[in-house]
């Protein structure tokens, strides 16, 4: 049983925060690297993206982006086989973050 969870560190924006991943009972968090526990993690989705236009309005677009599950488990087959080697367990791994997974910007609370 895996479970992935985005805990944000801010009540205004989403994109501060952690990742807590737990995988059979066992809190495995420390298993992922540093730079990806605190962001993204690149898994392929549908994002938002905002911007202004030149009055200032603000223009919301949305932008396929990142790794299918075969290519993000051997992007990350590193981190994730120090968790498990079962290759169901690391499919599961995949979708439970792509279900948290999110793009800087992409909620709006910078706004």
């Amino acid at each position: 049983m895996v479970q992935a969870e985005w805990i944000t560190d801010s009540q205004w924006s989403y994109c501060s925060g952690k990742w807590k991943l737990i995988v059979n009972g066992v809190d495995v968090t420390d298993h992922i690297p540093p730079l990806k526990r605190y962001s993204n993690m690149g898994t392929h989705g549908f994002y938002n993206e905002w911007h202004f236009d030149d009055n200032w309005n603000e223009i919301w677009e949305t932008y396929e982006d990142g790794l299918e599950c075969e290519d993000w488990i051997k992007e990350n087959y590193d981190w994730l086989s120090t968790i498990t080697k079962d290759k169901k367990t690391m499919t599961d791994i995949y979708y439970d973050i792509s279900a948290e997974d999110f793009r800087p910007g992409s909620c709006g609370g910078c706004i």
